[in-house]
């Protein structure tokens, strides 16, 4: 689980703008940041800096920021404000963010602690993305950096409204989706879009990898790595933290850095 490691990527648009030839961005996923509060507090330092010191254009965060409740970032406020990016950090919810692996009397707290979940990452300068959309210039160029909310097959949440995140945008703007269920690919992105970039994560590729090889094959067609249909390309971040089990094998704890 303290193995972190940099994959990098290239991928190739055809209908990449001029001014975006060359752009670079840092992906993490699956922070599960309750995890190390567990006597490895200092790690999350460690993951900052070593996703700073990449020096991309941007930085995108696809979901499970938590594993249970924000609460858990009590004490992390500092680390997680130090992110920084020319062009910004941005960030999408998973489904352990909306605190649903833990009983509440009424729903209504559990909703308060979604928002206080959504107002700390606000706080950290992070662009949080809620079915919403922003843009990034360079001259006449535009890249479109889009975020939906976790868009699951049951028993997890489906939230994600993919028109009301491209609202206004032409079919062929370039556009990097975020999306913490990779499921959600094959399911509503290639049917309903022309999205070029999808950015996952979600299934830390069963945080055991073998030849090949890991538990999540048989519940998922797409759980790591860059996956190809036409023109529009799926990566799959097996994330950062660990959930369930503080273990790793094979499927190292992982910054992507794509270009």
């Amino acid at each position: 689980r303290h193995r972190y490691v940099v994959h990098r990527q290239t991928f190739y648009f055809p209908d990449l703008p001029k001014q975006f030839d060359g752009y670079r961005i840092a992906q993490f996923s699956d922070m599960h940041i309750g995890t190390f509060r567990d006597g490895n507090e200092k790690d999350v330092r460690t993951i900052v800096n070593l996703i700073n010191e990449q020096h991309c254009d941007a930085i995108m965060f696809t979901g499970d920021l938590v594993n249970h409740q924000s609460s858990e970032l009590d004490g992390f406020r500092r680390d997680l404000s130090k992110l920084q990016a020319p062009d910004g950090v941005y960030a999408v919810m998973g489904n352990h963010d909306y605190s649903m692996y833990i009983h509440y009397s009424h729903e209504k707290e559990r909703k308060a602690d979604v928002h206080e979940l959504q107002r700390r990452i606000r706080s950290y300068g992070w662009n949080l993305l809620l079915n919403e959309h922003r843009i990034i210039r360079r001259g006449d160029d535009s890249l479109i950096i889009a975020g939906i909310e976790n868009e699951g097959k049951p028993p997890f949440p489906s939230l994600g409204d993919l028109p009301k995140a491209m609202k206004g945008l032409h079919r062929s703007c370039f556009t990097v989706l975020l999306s913490h269920d990779p499921t959600s690919w094959r399911r509503k992105i290639i049917p309903q879009t022309n999205i070029q970039l999808t950015l996952s994560g979600h299934t830390h590729s069963g945080q055991l990898y073998l030849f090949g090889w890991s538990p999540v094959a048989h519940v998922y067609e797409e759980w790591t790595g860059a996956h190809t249909v036409g023109n529009q390309i799926l990566n799959i971040s097996d994330g950062i933290g660990a959930v369930m089990f503080p273990f790793r094998f094979g499927a190292w704890p992982e910054v992507n850095v794509i270009t």
